[in-house]
């Protein structure tokens, strides 16, 4: 579509013009004059427009339905939902068409109004007050960078990084103050979920397709299932929707 518009509308854009990438000199297009009002499109360019659109709309719809399939899995399992209180516009920046694909803020809109017509509350905390990543089952907050997925609490606790921010955050109060010693209690009970919850979301990661590979789980976050053993993490850049549920699978 762009090539039949730059052919068909050749004094609507500004020349080429050679530009310098690194040590190469490369040749980019000239963008397009503003204020031209005349566009002469040929027959074939509408015709792939409409096929263009035709696509987007049932991308959009798959995307929609796989979504609330998400919604519902997670609502099957409570309705007292908890999130942090992300920018979805900074993923828009940092992540651009991959965040159009996955919508998260259609999953939270699906979210608060199921929970809520379901007789559930949705609430969203405050990220920088709770900072649920940094925190350690001691009061202490450490910070680390965003691709080390594996949380070694400083009281020898090793955890995917989410599913223990998951975890954490059934024990944000309605202030955004997070009850540490409740989840210190809790803990023990609650361990064997999580890491049966870390297992099942390697599997799932191992059935994403080729294609998808780089989303899926990294080989150095992987936790062994036969002996128990975590390696210590790379990327997997999912920011996390958490719920109170006790399978904190359910809210990845």
């Amino acid at each position: 579509m762009e090539r039949s518009k730059r052919a068909n509308n050749p004094s609507n854009f500004y020349p080429d013009f050679e530009a310098k990438k690194g040590r190469k000199t490369i040749t980019k297009k000239g963008i397009n004059i503003k204020g031209r009002p005349r566009w002469n499109n040929s027959k074939a360019y509408y015709q792939t427009a409409a096929k263009k659109r035709e696509l987007d709309r049932k991308k959009t719809a798959y995307a929609k339905s796989q979504n609330r399939k998400i919604v519902n899995e997670i609502l099957r399992h409570g309705n007292q939902i908890k999130t942090e209180n992300v920018s979805v516009k900074g993923w828009q920046k940092r992540y651009g068409k991959a965040i159009k694909a996955k919508s998260p803020g259609f999953v939270q809109s699906e979210l608060k109004r199921k929970a809520e017509s379901a007789g559930g509350s949705f609430q969203k905390f405050s990220l920088f007050k709770t900072a649920l990543s940094q925190t350690h089952l001691t009061g202490d907050r450490i910070k680390k960078s965003l691709s080390q997925r594996v949380h070694r609490d400083q009281t020898g606790v090793v955890m995917h990084r989410d599913l223990f921010s998951a975890y954490l955050a059934r024990y944000v109060n309605d202030e955004d103050n997070l009850l540490l010693h409740f989840a210190k209690q809790e803990w023990k009970r609650s361990e064997s979920i999580l890491r049966s919850a870390w297992q099942e979301f390697q599997k799932n990661c191992e059935r994403v397709s080729a294609s998808e590979s780089r989303l899926s789980h990294s080989p150095s976050e992987q936790f062994d299932l036969k002996l128990g053993i975590v390696s210590q993490t790379n990327q997997l850049d999912y920011k996390l929707t958490v719920t109170p549920s006790l399978n904190p699978l359910n809210s990845i």
